[in-house]
């Protein structure tokens, strides 16, 4: 379940935070832990969506290096947030 936090961001109930914070960046927060991402606007079989790069959740904004299956959850709760707010994602 998500709540939103202001027209650029939401909250879910699993404890990540999803907020837009400029035209081409967005914060994806667990906890104290952040990621800055790099995001682009698209287009996917028409809908809005949103492009992400694949190596996005590499390492969180510290550098500590992200594991390979929590980077795949960290995916997966990206795409439900942005589904949530009406868009896809697109990786690319």
């Amino acid at each position: 379940m998500f709540t939103w936090l202001n027209k650029q961001g939401v909250r879910s109930d699993f404890g990540f935070e999803l907020q837009f914070t400029g035209r081409f960046s967005a914060e994806y927060k667990e906890g104290s832990q952040v990621v800055k991402l790099y995001v682009e606007d698209g287009l996917c079989a028409g809908i809005p969506c949103i492009l992400v790069e694949p190596k996005a959740f590499e390492r969180w904004d510290n550098g500590v290096l992200i594991p390979p299956e929590q980077r795949e959850q960290m995916f997966q709760n990206l795409k439900e947030a942005l589904e949530f707010q009406g868009l896809k994602m697109s990786v690319e």
